[in-house]
C-alpha cells in the first residue's frame, strides 16, 4: 500500500474509533435518560446563533474544567455565559444532561480536528505526532478548556459520570495508540529504545503545554 493509502487508512481508523466509542456512550446515556426521565436536549439551544451556542459551551467547559461535577454549579455556567440560570435550564434540563452533551461535543471536535490535520502522506512517527499536535492546537483555539474538561471527566468520581466516561476515555485512547503502532514505521529507532515510554513522555509534555 502507498504512503498516501496508509495515511488515509490511519485517518479513517482514528476517526471511526473516536466517533464510534464517543457517540455510542452518549447515545446510550440519552436513551436511558429519555426513557427514565422523559426528556432530551431542548431544540431551542440549537436554534441559537452559533456564537451564542459557542459562548455557552465554552463557559460550561471552563466551569467543569475547574471544578468537580458536584461542585460545578449551573449558576456559574450561566453567569460565565452571560445568560440567566433559568434560561440555561431551558436549554439543558439538568447538569448531567449538560455534562454529557459536553462530552459528546469533545469527541465531535477531536474527530473533526483529526479529519482536518491527518493529511500527511507519511508513516513517519514524528510527523504523525506533529499533525496530532496541530489538531489539538486547533481545538484549543476554539475551545480553550476542552482538554482540561476531558481530563477532569476521566478522573471524575461521581458515579453518574465515572462508569460511562472512564471506560469510554480509556477505550478511545487505546484504539488511537493501537492504530499508531500499526501504521507508524518504527524501523528507524534503535532497538534499545522503549518507544512506548517515549510516546507517553511526548504526550505528557504536549498535554502539559496545552494546559
Amino acid at each position: 500500500m502507498s504512503n498516501h493509502g496508509l495515511s488515509a487508512l490511519f485517518c479513517k481508523k482514528i476517526m471511526d474509533s473516536l466517533l464510534k466509542n464517543g457517540q455510542r456512550i452518549y447515545n446510550e446515556f440519552k436513551l436511558t435518560e429519555t426513557v427514565n426521565g422523559g426528556y432530551i436536549i431542548n431544540d431551542k439551544f440549537f436554534q441559537l446563533p452559533i456564537e451564542k451556542q459557542q459562548r455557552i459551551i465554552n463557559a460550561a467547559f471552563k466551569v467543569f474544567a475547574q471544578n468537580s461535577y458536584k461542585k460545578a454549579p449551573m449558576s456559574e455556567t450561566a453567569d460565565e455565559s452571560g445568560i440567566s440560570k433559568a434560561l440555561l435550564f431551558r436549554y439543558f434540563t439538568n447538569k448531567l444532561e449538560l455534562y454529557m452533551f459536553l462530552w459528546d461535543r469533545s469527541i465531535e471536535q477531536i474527530h473533526k480536528a483529526s479529519s482536518q490535520y491527518c493529511v500527511a502522506d507519511t508513516t513517519d512517527f514524528f510527523e504523525i505526532l506533529h499533525h496530532r499536535l496541530l489538531a489539538k492546537c486547533s481545538v484549543v483555539r476554539s475551545y480553550p478548556y476542552l482538554y482540561q474538561f476531558t481530563a477532569n471527566a476521566y478522573y471524575e468520581q461521581d458515579p453518574k459520570i465515572k462508569s460511562s466516561i472512564q471506560a469510554n476515555f480509556h477505550q478511545v485512547s487505546k484504539n488511537s495508540e493501537d492504530i499508531l503502532w500499526e501504521i507508524a514505521d518504527m524501523s528507524k529507532f534503535r532497538q534499545d529504545i522503549d518507544i512506548r515510554l517515549m510516546y507517553q513522555e511526548i504526550l505528557w509534555t504536549s498535554d502539559g503545554y496545552l494546559r
